[in-house]
């Protein structure tokens, strides 16, 4: 059951000095060079707070690495954009009156930040001086929605001590966790300080969105969105105080999809409702709309820097989306594994939030291509003209302008050409990409290559050319004992930027050639291992590799791996001769 009030914390969290974390900036160049990643920035920031005004367009980046930032009275805090990686934490206090808290932008996944059943706070914030405090153009792109739910921390905290009033305007909460802003702890157990939630968006917090008391506070012209695949519980939940005043609610949509309540109360509270928009008849008009306000950040680039559309990720900074008619959504939930993919639209296209999509700086637009991936989430897109081309490695389902389409009626399900030309070297190489790939019909790759795990290639090359058809990204190439030409597509590029991976230096034959029957095999290693076409092969389906583990057969071939470390352990039951070579690359 999950908690309604989390112990009060009367001290709060100690603030950290940060000066480990501060870092300077760094400009990252993928080797993917033929696919330019927009955005690939990655500045240093200085951890602390601030009065300093950053200038427009400008942001600072924090890397989160369990810091905690304080901001006092009359300080501002903003222009910040805080990476937290996949599952670092950073936790931020503010505290006093007339503070101010604006233009944040986060971005990656939040990590545990305590202990079940309280897992930690992102914010705690309170205006203990009866003033005025502001939070405002913050982004929160997507916490862990896999984690228990008693294991998820919340977004903003509101002390019990918070006196004055806090206006928490434009924040985009997105899969918080237990709640996006808690409230109400100031109406019914502490002094009775005011919040006004304005122009904000809520997606699939699990808890509570928003959670305030009826002493004074208010929402305004905000959405709630529950996807309905997830035990998301209320959208707006009001709490009776010590104040004897009233809640307002009003200009407002709460989408439940049968997730829980719109518009759930507590000890019953007095509310006033204007123009409340639920689905399950909680609020004062039914049919509710789903969407993000117009002054709500859409990425957390766009609110570090002060802005409400995305910054970056456009193909054309001089569209709008009132130009972009079209949408595509590619939608994760509900889906196993993860699904990589990549389209080609004929105009201009933009990240969009449609059905709750995030907005993930791992996804890619150039020139009207885009590459991304998802898991258990959404990413959508608004574009103009015609989607002409669209690859999709895994089981997400892809929707144009709210109809699911399939992958192959748009082009080719592998859309990219990777070509080897000889130039007299006897060259034998390993190439890998993020996708799928295949030798082409007719093509010298069907005679010198085999395709092993459906995503990396083993070959030999002197001269003429070979050539292989391929979705995703070419990810390394390697050559051993000569070289050759490589192009993707129509461009040359340099293989010695793609083979940071290096190659598994040992090799085990299992040799059935000159036995009768069936040989079984399995056998494990303290380090990593491939299947392999060494001392030509083959790679048979069958065969599997299941983290260090392989288990297969042979009846009358070869089946070989590369790997590096020591062989743990090795079971045979058959006559098949069994060659263990070490260093083999070098024989």
């Amino acid at each position: 059951m999950a908690r309604d009030e989390p112990g009060r914390d009367t001290t709060g969290p100690a603030a950290q000095t940060a000066s480990n974390d501060e870092r300077n900036g760094a400009s990252l160049m993928d080797r993917r060079s033929y696919l330019k990643l927009a955005g690939a920035t990655a500045a240093a920031a200085t951890v602390g707070t601030s009065a300093a005004h950053a200038a427009e367009g400008d942001y600072e980046v924090i890397e989160a690495r369990g810091q905690t930032i304080t901001i006092d009275s009359g300080q501002t805090w903003e222009n910040k954009l805080i990476d937290l990686g996949s599952g670092n934490t950073i936790t931020i206090i503010a505290k006093g009156t007339n503070w101010t808290v604006r233009n944040i932008g986060f971005r990656g996944t939040l990590g545990a930040t305590g202990t079940a059943p309280n897992s930690g706070t992102v914010f705690g914030i309170a205006d203990t001086g009866d003033g005025t405090s502001t939070l405002e153009n913050i982004f929160w792109g997507r916490g862990n929605p896999d984690r228990p739910s008693n294991e998820r921390p919340l977004m903003m905290w509101v002390d019990p001590d918070h006196s004055g009033h806090l206006d928490v305007k434009n924040v985009h909460f997105g899969h918080a966790g237990c709640n996006g802003i808690y409230g109400s702890a100031p109406a019914y157990n502490g002094n009775g300080g005011t919040i006004h939630i304005d122009s904000c968006y809520a997606y699939d917090n699990h808890h509570t969105a928003f959670r305030i008391g009826d002493n004074g506070c208010k929402i305004s012209d905000s959405v709630v969105y529950k996807s309905g695949t997830r035990a998301a519980n209320r959208g707006i939940w009001v709490w009776s105080g010590n104040y004897g005043d009233s809640a307002t609610i009003e200009n407002t949509h709460v989408v439940t999809n049968g997730a829980g309540g719109g518009i759930v109360t507590h000890n019953s509270p007095s509310i006033d409702m204007d123009h409340v928009y639920t689905d399950d008849g909680t609020g004062t008009h039914s049919g509710p709309e789903h969407f993000v306000p117009d002054s709500c950040p859409e990425s957390p680039e766009a609110a570090a820097s002060g802005g409400s559309t995305p910054s970056s990720g456009s193909s054309s900074a001089d569209e709008s989306t009132d130009t972009l008619e079209n949408t595509l959504l590619v939608d994760g939930v509900g889906t196993s594994g993860g699904t990589r993919y990549e389209f080609t639209v004929s105009g201009a296209v933009e990240k969009a939030t449609v059905k709750g999509a995030t907005m993930d700086d791992g996804d890619t637009i150039e020139s009207g291509h885009i590459t991304g991936s998802v898991a258990g989430w959404r990413d959508s897109f608004r574009f103009a003209g015609d989607l002409e081309e669209l690859t999709v490695d895994g089981n997400a389902r892809v929707f144009v302008n709210g109809e699911q389409v399939d992958p192959a009626d748009y082009g080719q399900e592998k859309p990219h050409v990777l070509t080897l030309v000889g130039n007299g070297t006897t060259a034998n190489y390993e190439l890998t990409v993020d996708g799928t790939i295949e030798t082409i019909a007719g093509d010298n790759s069907e005679e010198h290559a085999t395709v092993s795990s459906g995503n990396t290639v083993e070959g030999s090359i002197e001269r003429d050319a070979q050539r292989f058809r391929f979705s995703g990204t070419l990810t390394d190439i390697t050559f051993l004992g000569g070289s050759a030409h490589v192009y993707v597509d129509d461009q040359r590029i340099d293989p010695e930027q793609y083979s940071e991976q290096e190659l598994l230096p040992h090799a085990i034959v299992i040799d059935g050639t000159e036995t009768d029957g069936r040989t079984t095999y399995a056998f494990s290693v303290d380090g990593e291992v491939l299947t392999s076409s060494y001392r030509d092969a083959s790679i048979n389906p069958g065969d599997e590799i299941d983290g260090r583990s392989v288990s297969g057969k042979v009846d009358n071939g070869l089946d070989a791996y590369w790997f590096d470390g020591d062989i743990d352990d090795f079971r045979l039951s058959g006559n098949a001769n069994v060659d263990i070579e070490y260093n083999a690359r070098s024989n």
